[in-house]
C-alpha cells in the first residue's frame, strides 16, 4: 500500500463533518486546440480523414525529455468539405479504414507528427501512420509502455480489437513504431468497439485491460465497462462487467485507467444517447470514477463532469463542444497532463477532432471542501511511515487547517491535539504538518488523523 492517500478513496476516510467532495478543476490550455484532423489542410494530410474520437495514449520519456503520443484516426472516411457539411445529412462512409498514428513533443504543448516511412498509403510511406487496418485490422488501440518486461522486443504493448480476426488481440514492439503481427486472444473475447486500454497492477502482479459489451435488448442495449486481466499479456481472463450507466441516455462509451497512490481512477466517458429531447443529447462528456482493485468502481459526482465541454453546438461552437474522450492522466513534475480528444460536433454527427489538455495540480483529482463554517475530518487508520504527515490543501484568503493525532480511546496523543497544531494558512501540494513546531513523528505506526478547516479544500495526504 502507498503512503499517499487521496482523499476521494473512501476507504481513506473513517468521517466527515461540514464537508462536501468536490471535483478538481483542470485548466484548459489557452493552446487548445494542440492539433486538428489536417485532411484539408494545405498541404493536406489525406490520412487524417476523421479522428476515431482519437482515444490518446501519451507517455513521457523523462530520459528524453520527450512526449509521446499515440492516436487513432479513421484513415479513410468522408471527404465532403468542410463548408458543405453542415447542409448535408451525416452518413457512416462505407469502407472506413482505421489507423494507429504517432506524434512526439517536446513541451507537450507543440507537437510534431514524423514522417515515419512505415506504412503506405496512396502509394507514399511519408506519414506518421505505425499501424492500418489495411494490412492488420485495427481498432479502438490502447498503447501501454512496459519498461519491467525482461524482453525488449515487448516494451510497447498494443491491447485493441482485431477487425479481420473479430477477436480481441494484442501487439508487441521494442519502440513504438514497428509493430508485430497482431495476437489474437486465444479463449475469450469481447466486442471492444470503444478505447481499449490496459495497465500493470502492481498489487495484482499482473496485467488489467480494460475494455467495453453491452447488455439489454437490440433495440436498447447499453454499453458497459469489461474487464479483463493477463499474467503475460497474450492469454486473457473471460471479460467481466465492472461498471456501467445508469441507463440509454447515460451509457460508459470509454474508460482509461492509471493507479494514483493507492488508488485506481478512471475517466469513464459519459454517452448522452437514449433521450433526443435532451438538451445534452448525443454528447460525450469525462467524469472521474475511482476503484480499490480495477474491480469495484464508485462514480463521483455523477452528472458532473471532470473536463467540461465547451460552450456552443456544431458548427460554431468551440472546438470540444461536443465530445470529449480523455487519455489516462500523466503525471510530469508536479502536473497531472490530461489529454484529451476533442469535437466540435455530436457522436453520430459531423465534427471535427482536436487534440487537447487540460491540467491538474498534483492529486487534486477531488477534495473535501469547508466554507466559512469550518468542518472535520477523520481518517481511517493510515500507515504514514516513519516521519510526520503532510497535506496536500488549498486555501482561500482567511481559511485555515489544523490536524490532531488520535490515541486509544479516541483521544488526541498528549501534545498533538488540534489546538496544539501550527494552523496551516497557505495551501500547497505538500504542506507540513506539525504541532508546536515538531513534526509528529509516526515511528511506522498506523495512526488517525483528524483534521478541522475552513475556507479551504483537502484533497490528499502523504507520508514525509
Amino acid at each position: 500500500m502507498s503512503d499517499r492517500f487521496l482523499l476521494l478513496d473512501d476507504r481513506f476516510v473513517a468521517e466527515t463533518e461540514n464537508l462536501k467532495l468536490e471535483l478538481g478543476r483542470p485548466k484548459k490550455s489557452p493552446r487548445n486546440p494542440l492539433f486538428s484532423e489536417e485532411f484539408f489542410a494545405d498541404p493536406p494530410k489525406r490520412w487524417e480523414a476523421r479522428y476515431d474520437n482519437l482515444y490518446p495514449n501519451v507517455i513521457y520519456d523523462a530520459e528524453a525529455g520527450l512526449f509521446k503520443l499515440w492516436y487513432n484516426a479513421f484513415i479513410r472516411d468522408a471527404d465532403t468539405p468542410l463548408d458543405e457539411r453542415p447542409h448535408r445529412p451525416y452518413d457512416v462512409e462505407e469502407g472506413r479504414v482505421d489507423g494507429l498514428l504517432y506524434a512526439v513533443s517536446h513541451d507537450g504543448l507543440s507537437w510534431t507528427k514524423p514522417n515515419l516511412g512505415l506504412v503506405p498509403f496512396e502509394g507514399s510511406t511519408d506519414n506518421n501512420i505505425v499501424i492500418s487496418s489495411d494490412t492488420r485490422g485495427i481498432h479502438g488501440v490502447g498503447v501501454l509502455e512496459d519498461p519491467a518486461d525482461p524482453l525488449p522486443a515487448r516494451r510497447y504493448k498494443a491491447f485493441f480489437r482485431s477487425i479481420p480476426g473479430r477477436r480481441m488481440a494484442v501487439a508487441f514492439s521494442s519502440d513504438g513504431l514497428h509493430w508485430g503481427e497482431a495476437v489474437l486472444w486465444p479463449e475469450h473475447n469481447a466486442v471492444g468497439d470503444t478505447h481499449n486500454n490496459a495497465i500493470w497492477s502492481p498489487d495484482l502482479g499482473r496485467y488489467v485491460g480494460i475494455t467495453r459489451g453491452w447488455v439489454g435488448s437490440a433495440d436498447e442495449h447499453v454499453r458497459m465497462v469489461l474487464r479483463t486481466e493477463s499474467e503475460d499479456f497474450v492469454h486473457w481472463s473471460d471479460p467481466v462487467n465492472v461498471f456501467q450507466g445508469k441507463d440509454t441516455h447515460d451509457q460508459i462509451y470509454s474508460m482509461p485507467v492509471f493507479r494514483v497512490g493507492g488508488s485506481y481512477l478512471g475517466l469513464p466517458a459519459i454517452f448522452h444517447k437514449g433521450d433526443q429531447d435532451a438538451a445534452d443529447w448525443d454528447t460525450v462528456d469525462t467524469e472521474l470514477a475511482w476503484s480499490p482493485d480495477t474491480v469495484s468502481w464508485h462514480r463521483l459526482n455523477p452528472g458532473e463532469p471532470l473536463i467540461p465541454r465547451g460552450e456552443g453546438s456544431y458548427p460554431d461552437g468551440a472546438y470540444d463542444c461536443g465530445c470529449i474522450y480523455a487519455a489516462a492522466a500523466l503525471l510530469v513534475g508536479d502536473t497531472h497532463y490530461l489529454y484529451y480528444g476533442g469535437s466540435n460536433g455530436l457522436h453520430n454527427g459531423w465534427r471535427e477532432g482536436s487534440f487537447d489538455l487540460a491540467t491538474l495540480p498534483r492529486d487534486r483529482f477531488a477534495g473535501y471542501a469547508a466554507g466559512r463554517d469550518p468542518g472535520r475530518l477523520t481518517t481511517a487508520p493510515l500507515a504514514l511511515g516513519e516521519g510526520g504527515v503532510a497535506v496536500n490543501v488549498a486555501i482561500s484568503e482567511g481559511g485555515s487547517l489544523r490536524a490532531g493525532i488520535l490515541g486509544e480511546a479516541g483521544r488526541f496523543l498528549e501534545g498533538f491535539g488540534l489546538e496544539a497544531c501550527d494552523p496551516i494558512t497557505e495551501g500547497g501540494l505538500d504542506a507540513a504538518v506539525s504541532w508546536q513546531g515538531r513534526p509528529g513523528a509516526l515511528g511506522g505506526r498506523s495512526v488517525q488523523l483528524v483534521f478541522s478547516f475552513q475556507g479551504a479544500t483537502l484533497f490528499a495526504l502523504a507520508g514525509r
